[in-house]
């Protein structure tokens, strides 16, 4: 199937990931889905993931048990607000939802901060086995990793990170990428962890 444009590879996947998707309902965001919660675990298999310190993650909903594991594991999270509103550091307490995340983070200026994100950790609408990733189209995804990127707080071999359900995956998704759309370097599904062909 040739996609024209990236809005049409968006209301394939949500209509197709519907009979999977949990609560809220994936249509306009990044699809939370049976399953995440085991793809998610999956972090645990990376040997970047193990000796990595600090774990970067967006505030998606089928991110919500990796940011858990991140704080099981003794580690910092680096978590960012809603529409990029705003960044916060978590080193205890819980993370899982939005409001955890707001209660136990504190709110932190990037310019300030004196540390490296070891993992960069992504939800996604689509994602190919080239490391093509499309959200919901806000752009956010690709805006977090630049300003980490300028603002020099990604490792020199930060690994980027995504987590999807299988419906979400395609074989190649090149010709719709623009050139600041930033590859992703593992796909974690329920069931498999995928190194993206870069």
């Amino acid at each position: 199937m040739k996609f024209r444009n990236k809005q049409e590879v968006r209301e394939f996947v949500w209509k197709k990931i519907e009979r999977f998707a949990k609560f809220p309902p994936p249509f306009g965001r990044i699809p939370n889905f049976i399953g995440a919660e085991k793809a998610c675990e999956k972090l645990r298999d990376l040997e970047a993931y193990k000796k990595a310190e600090v774990v970067f993650s967006a505030p998606d909903s089928p991110l919500r048990r990796a940011r858990e594991i991140v704080l099981e594991d003794g580690k910092i999270l680096l978590a960012v607000k809603p529409k990029m509103t705003g960044f916060l550091v978590i080193e205890r307490g819980r993370a899982g939802t939005i409001k955890e995340m707001m209660r136990y983070g504190r709110e932190v200026k990037l310019e300030e901060l004196n540390l490296k994100v070891d993992i960069f950790l992504q939800g996604c609408v689509a994602v190919d086995k080239k490391g093509n990733r499309i959200g919901k189209g806000s752009g956010f995804g690709d805006k977090e990793y630049r300003l980490l990127k300028e603002m020099g707080l990604l490792s020199d071999d930060c690994l980027y990170v995504v987590v999807a359900h299988p419906i979400q995956i395609f074989d190649d998704l090149s010709h719709l990428m623009d050139k600041h759309d930033v590859k992703a370097d593992v796909i974690l599904t329920p069931d498999e962890v995928i190194w993206t062909e870069r």
